[in-house]
């Protein structure tokens, strides 16, 4: 089996040795070196390496913003964050980002190892989420649908993408966990007017009202379907937020770094849309 290739960037030479040193003592193939942001993509492009080695100050752009340029170019990159610099902060924006892993200087080499090990493994927790997630959230759509308003829908998936067409009401429920990620309920206020006077029995009063049932529906929706994946794996340990709600002008809702998977539930009352995606986040923080 060929060796694993990690390119390092760092604008100490030293560091930059060490780090060498440590990795092709475990066994993993150094094959670039990057010191700033001037030659980062074209030293990646050219050694296409399986993972980066990010120090977070640098010179004329720091970690975070390689690491936005690097995922720009290839949304694959596999980068691991090395720096004396380690808090909650850095750590929040870390994540956000979508680094994979962090290690805080002075780097001990069982650390650093095992890391990058973690990173290049196959991830069959997430991948099994990726397989079938999506079906624990069509079970709570159609639960939640047949329980809130007793009537049934028919549920098929629309496809993937990082853009939905918002229809006028759309409730935003971020997902905590191993795998950070985030659930989109959308439909015409209209629609949701009617889905509204069927569970109350009566017409909405206002349309706080309308809003209030939609934000409800979709938080049972994300709260089960969470329940059903944490069952399937207690390491997934998922959670949702409160909800967060638009409604107004039909926007188009975006989100470049999570493409999501969607759903069509055709109901007495319209089409829902429910759109899900996580992505791995974390790997390792030492």
């Amino acid at each position: 089996m060929a060796a694993i290739k990690v390119m390092v960037v760092d604008d100490s030479p030293f560091s930059r040795t060490i780090l060498t040193d440590i990795l092709t003592e475990g066994g993993y193939e150094v094959v670039g070196e990057a010191e700033s942001l001037e030659s980062l993509v074209e030293t990646y492009s050219q050694c296409r390496p399986d993972v980066v080695t990010m120090d977070i100050a640098m010179p004329d752009a720091d970690g975070f913003e390689c690491t936005n340029v690097l995922r720009l170019h290839d949304p694959a990159a596999k980068i691991i964050l090395v720096s004396s610099m380690k808090d909650e902060e850095t750590e929040a924006e870390a994540r956000r980002i979508g680094v994979m892993g962090y290690v805080q200087k002075p780097v001990e080499a069982e650390s650093l190892l095992r890391v990058v090990e973690r990173v290049v493994s196959p991830d069959t927790l997430y991948q099994d989420l990726e397989t079938w997630g999506i079906d624990m959230f069509k079970e709570a759509l159609t639960q939640s649908i047949t329980r809130m308003t007793k009537t049934t829908a028919t549920i098929s998936e629309e496809g993937q993408g990082a853009q939905i067409s918002s229809r006028g009401l759309t409730v935003v429920i971020g997902i905590s966990g191993q795998y950070p990620g985030t659930m989109i309920l959308d439909l015409p206020m209209e629609q949701a007017e009617k889905m509204a006077e069927v569970i109350l029995r009566r017409p909405a009063k206002k349309s706080d009202e309308v809003v209030a049932m939609l934000a409800e529906f979709a938080n049972v929706v994300g709260g089960v379907a969470c329940s059903l994946i944490n069952k399937k794996d207690k390491q997934y340990k998922l959670r949702v937020s409160p909800p967060s709600v638009f409604y107004g002008t039909p926007t188009e809702v975006v989100s470049p770094n999570l493409p999501v998977r969607s759903l069509i539930a055709d109901t007495d009352f319209g089409r829902i849309r429910l759109s899900v995606g996580f992505k791995k986040g974390s790997v390792l923080w030492m």
